[in-house]
């Protein structure tokens, strides 16, 4: 009755956002008349075309939320604690009605939200934290053939994330608290144990190591690398590599996992370096720790198979790269020869480096594999910035046929391909349009010559475009 009589009582002069409110508490109303029948305490019924009742009040309070959410977003935007009352219920229902993955879009959008507009400890963003991590625990155990209910681990959640592209995600399920006690996000399964050598401080250790590839990888996957995603990746390499470092004398799986903690610290610090530092390290600081790391961890790898060696290779083809990237922006400086000099030496060393980083790695997996990718993507690069864009045409087109083969079309990575490979294909079709627009005009001397009755045709030095520089 309520709700009818405020429907008489709007008018067109009503705002939109408060209509809005009306048809929100219309969809609340259909949901809870549609849960009270699922739960008994009301007759259901059989409705024209077959639905029953309860069903047919949930698309109907669906389609309300939806309407709700449009003239908030209208109003106030996405990011509103009007808003995302009605993404919270949209998500509701479509997992309802339509299942869990029409409904996981939905609690992500809420759970983010929230967190930043109620903050991490809020009770809202906790119970949205809970409803979507539960729903990932689901996804997961259906993908293992884990029983429902089962123990499923943060790390293996992340770990799911993380291989379905949802870099952001598995970050955030990695730092939620780990059981209902937490308050913070720093209670969770990254939290620094108290007793070194326990069995926590070994599993830190493992989920340290692991996230400083995560979040290597999910910065890779961004348009532009961000300094604190990178800043946090090189704090988790460092806690690896001091887990292990003292247990590797005694467990050869720890040793592996100590040079792979010494390979993701050179890589994550040499990126540190090429963004001019961050945290509490400056650039020559992430560029030494970055060179040492590597240093190291080449040692240890000088018998292991080639795939090992070329990880190294490659690493410090990254950090040649990185260095050169520094002194460009100005974070390094050169004292023993001209910028520009060292710039191109720089350069040299890593195209070299990753030159033979992708023989090996192709002598072993071939061409079309995701380590192989990674040395082609840089040669790509280097090619470009030495040689010109033609130069690394065809190390990005052979880069992006093969993510699109191995990664799929909407991979973050394959995405990135394909901006820079079409980003040169458009540089050399506006270049040829240029040559040719350069081409067709003719000198002073040559329209003289036409006056004078000479040939018109020009020489074939006229006709030539000018030498690029």
């Amino acid at each position: 009755e309520a709700v009818e009589v405020a429907h008489r009582m709007v008018t067109e002069f009503t705002p939109p956002h408060r209509i809005a409110e009306l048809l929100f508490v219309q969809g609340v109303l259909s949901f809870c008349r549609a849960q009270s029948i699922s739960a008994g305490h009301m007759p259901d019924k059989e409705m024209e075309g077959g639905r029953m009742l309860q069903k047919e009040l949930l698309y109907d309070a669906l389609s309300l939320f939806q309407t709700a959410y449009q003239h908030w977003c209208e109003a106030y935007g996405e990011k509103s604690l009007q808003t995302v009352k009605a993404i919270t219920m949209i998500g509701v229902l479509q997992k309802e009605l339509n299942g869990e993955e029409a409904g996981l879009e939905w609690n992500r959008k809420e759970l983010r939200i929230r967190e930043e507009l109620q903050g991490e400890v809020h009770p809202r963003t906790q119970q949205a934290r809970r409803t979507f991590t539960s729903m990932i625990d689901n996804k997961l155990s259906k993908k293992t053939g884990r029983a429902s209910g089962a123990d499923v681990s943060s790390a293996e959640v992340a770990q799911y994330l993380e291989e379905n592209k949802e870099f952001e995600d598995a970050d955030m399920s990695l730092r939620k608290p780990s059981s209902a006690s937490a308050t913070t996000a720093t209670d969770g399964i990254l939290a620094n144990p108290k007793s070194k050598n326990s069995p926590e401080y070994i599993r830190w250790g493992k989920v340290s190591l692991y996230c400083a590839e995560l979040l290597n990888k999910w910065a890779a996957s961004s348009s532009e690398y961000s300094k604190d995603i990178m800043v946090r990746a090189a704090e988790h390499s460092v806690n690896a590599v001091e887990v292990f470092s003292t247990q590797m004398a005694d467990d050869q799986e720890y040793a592996t996992k100590y040079c792979s903690g010494l390979y993701w610290m050179g890589l994550n610090f040499a990126t540190l370096c090429r963004l001019g530092g961050g945290g509490k390290w400056t650039t020559q600081q992430a560029y030494d720790i970055a060179n040492s790391s590597l240093t190291d961890c080449e040692r240890l790898r000088q018998s292991s198979p080639d795939e090992s060696r070329a990880e190294v290779i490659f690493a410090q083809g990254v950090l040649c790269f990185c260095k050169a990237e520094a002194v460009i922006a100005g974070y390094l400086r050169s004292t023993k020869m001209d910028k520009e000099q060292l710039v191109e030496r720089k350069f040299m060393q890593a195209l070299q480096l990753f030159e033979q980083s992708n023989q090996l790695w192709t002598s072993v997996y071939g061409e079309k594999h995701l380590e192989t990718v990674k040395a082609i993507t840089m040669i790509g690069t280097l090619l470009h910035r030495l040689q010109g864009a033609q130069a690394g045409m065809e190390w990005f087109r052979k880069e992006l046929k093969i993510r699109e083969e191995l990664q799929g079309e909407m991979h973050p990575r394959t995405q990135q391909a394909r901006r820079m490979f079409t980003s040169l294909l458009d540089a050399k079709l506006q270049a040829e349009r240029r040559d040719q627009a350069d081409a067709m005009v003719r000198t002073p001397s040559e329209v003289a010559a036409a006056a004078d009755g000479d040939s018109a045709m020009p020489t074939a030095d006229a006709a030539s475009p000018p030498s690029a520089t």
